[in-house]
């Protein structure tokens, strides 16, 4: 009996394993088509957002390249009404002068629609030039220009761009101007002649005669572009010389002239410099000459005798 028991309890305990092992095997099949489920509907739902977005990207781009003319069409209706409202208001005007004194009560509560009436044009008209403001800063331009409020606008060609502001950079009667393109052109091309733009905004300052703006700004190329090499290095130099030979600091700028030789030695403006070294007082550079006076004389090939040269 003892046996028998202990056989029924192997068995049942070994039937026990292979229905858990059967009850695992369907949690991981079930498991297995949930998760097959939820990433075919996430692949589905992310189908979908792509769709969307490439809709909406598509749409954009008709709409960005239909917004000049949609805003021309505005104008034109902006216009139209306008000129409907200018007609409906001289009729207005017309029929209420035509009235009779008796009628003067009926002329006198017209007065506020004619008022209304008159807001309401002003309004469009304010729309209107808006609107063609836009719809012209909307326009590609060939060159650097300024308009009638101030604002200046920059060509699509980076390199045509920066040669012109640089040329500008020098009057002084659209300085501000030429420092709102500066700060445009570094926004619109990125990246593009960054020490130089430093360089032309400090230009701009001293053509107004602002000595230490225009330092503070020259100096910005030696502390930022030190190490990194820039075109208008040493020219930044001889602008802050004389922005403080302006100031009637000239002790300073002698020894900012002296301090170029160090940092320039073979200079890009020689006459630029003499004229700085001479106006300043900087004495010149001694020649280094030999100490022993037979290494400067130039050795003469000796001449060979008549029998020299027969051998």
């Amino acid at each position: 009996m003892l046996r028998l028991s202990v056989g029924c309890l192997f068995l049942l305990f070994v039937s026990g394993c292979i229905a858990l092992k059967k009850d695992v095997e369907v949690a991981k099949a079930q498991c297995s088509a949930e998760n097959n489920a939820k990433r075919r509907a996430l692949e589905d739902a992310l189908r979908a957002d792509i769709a969307r977005l490439d809709a909406r990207i598509v749409a954009l781009e008709r709409a960005l390249g239909t917004e000049q003319k949609a805003q021309e069409n505005r104008i034109v209706l902006f216009q139209q009404n306008l000129d409907e409202m200018r007609a409906t208001l001289r009729e207005m005007t017309r029929r209420v002068d035509t009235l009779d004194v008796g009628v003067s009560k009926d002329k006198a509560g017209l007065s506020p629609a004619l008022q209304r009436l008159e807001t309401q044009i002003a309004t469009l008209t304010q729309d209107i030039a808006s609107l063609k403001t836009e719809i012209e800063n909307l326009r590609p331009v060939e060159h650097v220009t300024i308009d009638k409020a101030g604002h200046i606008r920059l060509p699509s060609d980076p390199e045509k761009a920066f040669a012109e502001l640089a040329k500008m950079s020098t009057d002084a009667a659209i300085a501000p101007q030429v420092r709102e393109g500066w700060a445009q052109y570094q926004k619109q091309f990125p990246g593009k002649h960054e020490c130089e733009v430093i360089y032309f905004v400090g230009e701009t300052y001293f053509a107004e005669k602002a000595w230490n703006s225009a330092i503070e700004q020259y100096r910005r190329i030696d502390a930022e572009f030190k190490d990194k090499g820039c075109p208008k290095h040493e020219a930044s130099y001889i602008k802050i010389v004389r922005s403080l030979i302006h100031l009637g600091k000239k002790e300073h700028a002698k020894k900012v002239v002296e301090g170029m030789r160090e940092i320039f030695p073979q200079s890009e403006f020689p006459k630029q410099r003499a004229e700085l070294e001479k106006m300043l007082g900087v004495k010149p550079i001694p020649d280094k000459k030999s100490s022993d006076p037979v290494l400067d004389k130039k050795e003469k090939p000796k001449k060979e005798s008549p029998k020299e040269q027969k051998k």
